[in-house]
């Protein structure tokens, strides 16, 4: 074969295409990542849950407020929910998941050690 006509390349000096995502791509990729990150939905569940049991907390019967030695167990879990919830959303927020360079190795030399045999 001739210099010119490589097989499965095409004509010599064609621009081929990178197989690799583009900006815009990689972008988009990060942002679908983000939106169902764990802890978002965790963060959300609490947050449904606390407003449930606030609810619950403050619209229940007074027999049933009262039944735990007078604390209103209902409407202080339903806010330690909501306040756990917040937390989880802020986190996922303030620290946005994010690929990790393909050339940045981790740590160790990457051999598998073994124990010594007792």
């Amino acid at each position: 074969m001739t210099e010119q006509q490589q097989p499965f390349r095409g004509e010599a000096g064609e621009g081929i295409p990178s197989p690799g995502a583009t900006d815009e791509e990689e972008i988009a990729a990060a942002r679908f990542a983000n939106r169902f990150d764990i802890r978002r939905i965790i963060g959300a569940v609490f947050i449904l849950y606390g407003v449930v049991l606030s609810i619950t907390g403050i619209v229940g019967s007074e027999e049933v407020k009262n039944k735990a030695a007078g604390i209103n167990v209902n409407l202080w879990t339903g806010l330690a929910m909501l306040v756990f919830g917040a937390l989880m959303i802020f986190w996922a927020l303030a620290r946005p998941v994010m690929r990790v360079p393909e050339g940045t190795p981790g740590e160790g030399s990457g051999r598998i050690r073994r124990a010594p045999a007792t």
